[in-house]
Order: structure tokens, then sequence, then C-alpha cells
């Protein structure tokens, strides 16, 4: 069943060749559905109407990232990035797109016969689709449970690659959270300690600082968070995010919380576990950071214009 978001894509590219998008077909015995045997990645791109210009934030960093997940998970890819980054621009052009859209590139084994071992043969999709904010409850915020499913780990599945296997995990801590009437959750690890949300990376701040957890505690690297990280040491004035653990109580007297990513944006968290972040209001920090990161992706700043690819050359 195509979604109303979905009706309006006339095109998407796959191995390398722009297709109408119902034609795009996968053998149901694939090693991709029998054994989840892809990695991806996904970006947004922003469409500016006073400019007349869509702009897609850094997409080169999300290509060399979705290369460190296939080699990870032994996947070859039979493009280069600036291979990518031309099928990017050429697809969202066919599709003549004037607003924000979401874009997502497969690799994935196509083998139909063998065990899941095999690594060939590699095919690829490439979709551009149109997005509005992507949490149900949007910017103005969500109210968030602990999950009492546990994040998986570097020594089981690496979170740290973007593979569709990992994203089983992320799928039940949200079923749990939406079956008991919470907007999202936040995951913690085998410690006790918190890594992010399903598909989220998450901040918190206390007495004046930001915190986040590290790289080297579960999550993935999100290019987002690395975004936010840059920018608060900006408006700061060089004040630092703070990396580190982060236990599960810090997060019921935290002055602020939100998620980030490239949906969720910053999606300011309004309650853990029913306990009031806050003043339960998205606070003045994450406000901040939200205006100053739209700013920037929508093109209206002047600053990391290195960061914007404009699609229609304006």
């Amino acid at each position: 069943m195509t979604t109303d978001r979905l009706k309006n894509v006339r095109f998407l590219t796959m191995d390398g060749e722009i297709i109408p998008f119902g034609e795009a077909k996968i053998h149901p015995l694939s090693k991709v559905m029998k054994y989840a045997t892809s990695v991806f990645d996904a970006w947004r791109g922003y469409w500016n109407p006073e400019k007349r210009e869509l702009y897609v934030f850094r997409l080169r960093e999300h290509l060399i990232r979705l290369l460190q997940s296939a080699k990870i998970y032994q996947i070859p890819c039979p493009y280069t990035v600036d291979e990518m980054v031309n099928q990017t621009v050429e697809l969202i052009r066919a599709n003549e797109y004037k607003e924000d859209i979401h874009c997502r590139v497969i690799l994935f084994v196509n083998e139909i016969d063998g065990g899941t071992l095999s690594s060939l043969p590699v095919s690829t999709v490439l979709a551009a689709m149109p997005m509005p904010h992507f949490l149900k409850r949007g910017p103005e915020g969500v109210h968030a449970c602990v999950s009492s499913w546990r994040r998986i780990s570097d020594e089981d599945m690496p979170p740290r690659a973007k593979a569709a296997a990992n994203y089983q995990n992320a799928r039940l801590v949200d079923l749990e959270a939406l079956n008991n009437g919470y907007d999202s959750a936040i995951i913690l690890d085998r410690n006790g300690k918190v890594t992010e949300g399903p598909a989220y990376s998450m901040f918190i701040v206390r007495n004046g600082a930001l915190i986040t957890p590290p790289v080297t505690g579960g999550i993935l690297e999100s290019l987002t968070r690395d975004t936010f990280i840059t920018l608060f040491s900006e408006i700061s004035g060089g004040q630092q995010v703070v990396q580190r653990e982060i236990d599960r109580t810090e997060l019921y007297i935290a002055d602020e919380a939100f998620f980030c990513g490239s949906s969720a944006e910053a999606t300011p968290i309004l309650s853990v576990d029913k306990r009031q972040v806050g003043d339960g209001k998205m606070g003045p920090i994450t406000r901040t950071l939200r205006e100053t990161y739209l700013d920037l992706v929508k093109g209206n700043s002047s600053s990391h214009r290195d960061w914007l690819l404009s699609i229609y050359g304006r």
C-alpha cells in the first residue's frame, strides 16, 4: 500500500538507474528478505521557498558513513561517494521536489540462493520522499519512558553501523512505548547507562552543561549529534559538550532533554517515566540549538555552507 506521503514520488534509483517508483522489485527469497543482509543511510533535504532552492544536509558525510557500515558488515558498495552524490542530485531533480524531503540509500545482498555468508551480488536502492516532521507530536515535544529492552552492543550487532537488522531493537522499543501510552522511549545499555532513543541520539542539560553519551557507549555515530556538538560550542562562546555516561536517574533531574537526528531534528523530551523534565516545555538551550540548526539546514545561515548541497544550483 502506498501512503499519502508517497503518492507524489515519481521515481527512485535502483542499481544506478532512475526508474518509475512502482517498478522497483526485489524477489521475496532474496538474501535481504531472508536474513536482513543490508545497510543503509538516510538524510534530509530542506526547501527554501524564498531562495527557490532545495538544500541537502551533509550528504557526503552520510554516504561516507554508509561505506563504513558496509565495511563492518562486509557488503561491498558498487559506487563511489561521488557517484552516489550525483545519483542523489539526479533523482531529486527528476522528481522535481520543491518541499522538505527525506532520502534513503540501501545496499543489500540480492542473491536468491545460498546461506547467510554470501556478500554478492549487491544491489542498491536510492529513494527521495516528501517528509514533514517525523515524530507524531512534532516539535512541541514528546513524552518518553525508559524501555525495558536493552540496547544492542558492539559485541553483538554493532550499533555504530546502520544495518536493517539492528533496527528490530528500535522497533521493539518503539512498540513497547506506544503500547504503554508514550510517544517514544530511551534505551539503556546492559550496564544501565543511557544510550539513545529508537533511531535518535539524545542530549540532556544539567546546570548549563550539555551532556550526551560517548560514541563508545552503544550509539550510532550520528551526524546530527555531531552537528549539535559543533553548534553548541559556537553559540556558547567555546563551551564544550560533555561526552560521558549518563545514569537513568539523571534523566529525571535534568533541566532539559531532547532527541536529535535527521528525522527528529531537535525534539524536546517533556517527561521521562511520567516525571516532568524541567518545566515541562522546550528549554532555552534546546530552543536555541533547534533554531540555529533549522536556520542552517534551510540555507538561512551564512555558517557551515559546506554542509549544504544546492540541488537546483541557485
